[in-house]
């Protein structure tokens, strides 16, 4: 027993130091090849982890995002709403139909406005915080929206306001609506909704 107990010690004892040596030379080269690496993609690793956390952050919830299909669609009758007081206001004696045409173009612009109002007062603390500047741009195109609103509103209550006055404001209100559209699918791509067939 003795006689094995000799031999049996020395073979471990080559054994192990190279297997400790083998082991500590795979580790130091994995922290080496780790290190390099990390060090090499050190900027587009944090990158792609902070994009990932921000999008987390500001991630639609699933009523958010039907809610947001409707606002699309609100934003989108208004549109039509201004083309088609377009169409009337470059008609010959269609000043009933053009007083009768702003009143549903200002309810349909109401409807957008508060439809959006209302899918922003839904937003997170990090959905605010992550989409602030979006956010910012959506309400400065709002309120472009809100003053053409009003002055078509003042120019259709009179009753002698030329049909051509009327055109130019809304041809503005189209414009400023088309940009508070394009504003809300920013935001709505931003927060991950998919594009809404308008």
């Amino acid at each position: 027993m003795k006689r094995l107990t000799g031999p049996a010690l020395g073979i471990m004892l080559l054994c192990f130091p190279l297997a400790a040596m083998g082991q500590h030379g795979g580790h130091g080269g994995g922290r080496g090849g780790a290190s390099s690496r990390s060090t090499g993609a050190a900027d587009p690793s944090n990158s792609n982890l902070k994009d990932f956390d921000h999008a987390l952050a500001v991630q639609a919830t699933p009523d958010q995002v039907s809610h947001f299909q409707t606002l699309a669609k609100s934003t989108q009758d208004a549109r039509k709403q201004v083309q088609e007081l377009l169409r009337l206001a470059g008609t010959a004696n269609a000043s009933a139909d053009l007083s009768k045409q702003a009143s549903a173009l200002k309810d349909a612009v109401e409807d957008a406005q508060s439809g959006n109002q209302s899918f922003v007062n839904s937003f997170s603390k990090s959905q605010k915080d992550g989409l602030k500047e979006l956010t910012r741009k959506v309400e400065k195109a709002d309120s472009e929206v809100s003053k053409l609103c009003k002055e078509l509103d003042q120019q259709a209550g009179r009753t002698k306001t030329e049909s051509g006055a009327l055109a130019g404001t809304a041809d503005k209100l189209e414009k400023a609506l088309a940009e508070f559209q394009a504003q809300q699918l920013s935001l709505g791509k931003e927060m991950g909704i998919d594009t809404p067939a308008l």
